[in-house]
Formats: C-alpha cells, structure tokens, sequence
C-alpha cells in the first residue's frame, strides 16, 4: 500500500512540475490528469469472494480539448491507462468453462495478501464546462481494452504444506475474463482538485463463465492544467 502510495504522489509531483513549464494556450488545448480510487464491487457472489474495504486503484489520463467556438464548453477524446487492485479473501480457479474463486480457510493458511489486479488502456469522451474561476464539470463515456490481468498471493505455501517459509505467488492470463469494459464517468471540482466517478456497465468476466459482477469506482482527480 505504501509503495502505491508513493508512486501516486511522485506521480502528482511530476505532473504538476510539467504544469509549470506549459504555457497557457496548450493548457487549453490538452488536459493531463491522474485519477485517485476506490472500486466498489456490485454483485459479488458471498459465497466465493470478500473483498476488501478498500480497494484501491489509479488512472492516468490525457486528452486533447475541442472548443465550441469562445465558450467554456469543450468536447475531449484521450487515451489513458486504468489500473484496478480488487483485495479479497480467496484463491481464482480456472476451468476450460469458468473462472471462480475459493475462499481461503483462515483457520488453516495464515497470509498477507491476495489481490486480483486488471489493467486496462482506455479511450474516455467527455464533455466538459470550465469557468474562468476555475470550476470544473464534465460527464463522459469511456471503452477500455484489457491488456493485463493476474492474481498476486503472499502467505503461507497452501501448494506445498510442508514448506513453512512465506511464499508469493502470481498467476497471470486470467482466462474468461471480457477483453473489453465501458462504462459512465463523471467528474466535478475546482481548478486542480476534482470529485471523480466511474459507473461500469459490463461486467468482468464473459456470460455464464464468471461471476457476473462489476465494479463502482470513486475517488479524486488531479489535474494540473
């Protein structure tokens, strides 16, 4: 968690040392931001999976701004990557048929983490007000492309019992998982600190092959200029 946390904010820094050296016409045409959250997992089956209070994740974004004529309306395409931590209590399973998860018996494995983490690079649309002052709304659409899944475990060895040293296993190329999201976005702030929410519409693994279940991001936004 700490090491995310620093990244977050090396990446903070960065973005608002590169602010200072823009001048203000391309502020106007570009918008570089990072995104700051927490995914809120909808229709998780109980049974199989708890996952975590917070669940923590990250965005980092660009887009290039097309105003309508001399308002302080403007329609904005970008590309970004989306980085998503989903923390729960059991082991992923895979079948040639499904993808499920086992709850992991805390009476008999002692452990530390055990993650599922998606990245995703994104095309998010936005239409967005900016006032002279500052304020900032905008609400949008975007479509994500999954190019990178795999579950993270750190606790003790439940493949061999008999080693008592602390294992990290990672298991990558989650089969049955949609290849592509999308979902509603909105955001709302003031000047470089902005409210930010993601409602995804499809969900995380192909019909009848998974739990259907999706996620509901929050979180902040930053954005330098």
């Amino acid at each position: 968690m700490m090491k995310n946390i620093l990244i977050i904010l090396l990446c903070a820094i960065a973005l608002n040392g590169f602010a200072q050296v823009v001048d203000e016409e391309t502020k106007k045409k570009f918008t570089i931001g990072l995104d700051v959250f927490t995914d809120i997992w909808q229709d998780v089956p109980e049974e199989q999976i708890k996952t975590g209070t917070i669940n923590p994740g990250v965005n980092i974004f660009g887009t290039y701004n097309f105003l309508f004529g001399k308002s302080n309306i403007s329609f904005s395409p970008g590309l970004g990557i989306g980085v998503h931590n989903m923390f729960n209590h059991s082991f992923v399973r895979t079948t040639d048929d499904s993808t499920f998860f086992v709850p992991i018996n805390k009476d008999t494995i002692n452990y530390k983490k055990s993650k599922f983490v998606l990245t995703y690079l994104d095309i998010p649309l936005e239409l967005r007000y900016k006032s002279e002052g500052g304020f900032r709304v905008a609400i949008g659409f975007k479509f994500g492309f999954l190019i990178q899944s795999h579950t993270k475990y750190k606790g003790d060895d439940y493949i061999e019992p008999t080693n008592n040293d602390l294992v990290i296993y990672k298991k990558t190329k989650i089969k049955h998982l949609e290849t592509n999201r999308y979902g509603f976005t909105a955001r709302i702030g003031y000047k470089w600190l902005n409210l930010w929410g993601y409602y995804q519409l499809s969900t995380l693994f192909e019909k009848g092959k998974g739990p259907e279940m999706y996620p509901i991001s929050v979180g902040l936004t930053i954005i330098p200029f």
